[in-house]
Parts: C-alpha cells; structure tokens; sequence
C-alpha cells in the first residue's frame, strides 16, 4: 500500500513539474521603448536610419535563464516563439526625399512590413547584466525571406520587462533590393549593397486575463 502511495505521489510530482515547466510567459513589445538602426555608406557619405517602432511579441517558457549570477545551460528545453514587426514607414532618416527613395526602393506599397521569427537558440554565457544567446531566424523584406545568424543578449529591466539587443549585417540585393541611386543625382550617387542593423527590443510580460 506504502509503495502504491508512493508511486502514485511521484507520478503526481513529476506531472505538475512537467506542468509548471511547460507554462509560457508571454512577453509583448512595449510602444515607443525601442529602436532599431541600419547603417551603411554611398558614394559621398556614410548614413543611418532609425525606426523607434517595433513591435511584435515572445513566448518564453518560465524557466527561462535570464539571472547572470546562474550558468548558463548547455541548450534550451524549450525554444521561444518570436515574431518581431517592423512597419517599413517608421524607418526615418530625418531627410523625406531620402526616406521616399528608401521606401520605393523596398516597395513599400506591397511589403508594407519587415518581419522576423526566430528558428533556434542557443545559451551562450553571461553578458551586460544578462545572458547571450546565438539565434537563428527568418527575416523576410520586400516579399523575400532569408535565414540570418545573429548573437543576442537578453536582460531583464525592472520585474516584468525583458530588453533584447544585437547587431546583425546583411546585404540589401539579399531581399531583392536595389541599392538606392538617388535619379536627382544622375545616378552620381550610389548607396552600397552592405548594411549594419543594431537593435533593441524592450518587451513587457502579458497580464494575466482577469475570470
């Protein structure tokens, strides 16, 4: 009978572990706490634009390591689920007729969005107050998608929120983009095909819906 009780308590123990470590933590972009720069160079100078909107949400599972005073583990139990949203208008040089040669130049029209949805994670240390990661993902820009290999490192600020930051490089004809040659400059200018994307992204838990 002793035996049965135990056996029955353990099954019991290990179901509601199981459980407690398969319960997500959904984390959701917060509005304006952002920013994403790409940077290259042209023929006459380097440039930059910025976009302060990026928004997008991350399912994490609830043990996943944050705490830079833990080892890391060697791998992740669960992987996260993330989708990242970038409207191409919120990319911003401060110069309009630069921001409409960028904005055609990436159809604007019809690939109104830049998205990206992680594929894989992997621990890698502590870093910054937090832990890196190597991530592998899809970005898709201009009605194309790629798959592109980039570090993060993943923080928490204050109780609820969660800052992920990284750099990643790539190349504009990549998604079918054409390297920007300004016609008001008779072609004079010429943008290069590399560009350097550094961001952070600040996300905040989901509250818990009231019964």
């Amino acid at each position: 009978m002793k035996s049965t009780n135990f056996l029955l308590n353990t099954a019991a123990a290990l179901f509601l572990a199981a459980t407690l470590h398969a319960d997500p933590v959904v984390y959701q972009a917060v509005p304006g706490a952002s920013v994403m720069k790409i940077e290259g160079t042209s023929t006459i100078h380097d440039w930059e634009v910025e976009c302060k909107l990026i928004g997008g949400s991350m399912e994490l599972d609830s043990n996943f390591p944050l705490d830079p005073s833990q080892d890391a583990p060697k791998e992740l139990k669960v992987t996260p689920k993330v989708n990242v949203i970038i409207p191409v208008r919120q990319l911003k040089s401060g110069k309009s007729m630069m921001d409409t040669v960028m904005h055609n130049a990436m159809n604007v029209e019809t690939n109104p969005t830049i998205k990206y949805t992680l594929l894989e994670m992997t621990p890698k240390g502590k870093a910054d107050n937090g832990m890196k990661f190597g991530t592998k993902g899809t970005i898709t820009c201009n009605g194309v998608t790629k798959t592109n290999d980039f570090d993060v490192v993943m923080s928490k600020v204050e109780s609820n929120k969660i800052k992920v930051s990284g750099v990643t490089k790539c190349k504009m004809t990549d998604f079918k983009i054409e390297p920007p040659a300004p016609k008001i400059a008779l072609g004079a200018i010429k943008t290069a095909d590399d560009v350097k994307l550094t961001f952070t992204w600040v996300t905040q838990e989901k509250a818990a819906k009231t019964p």
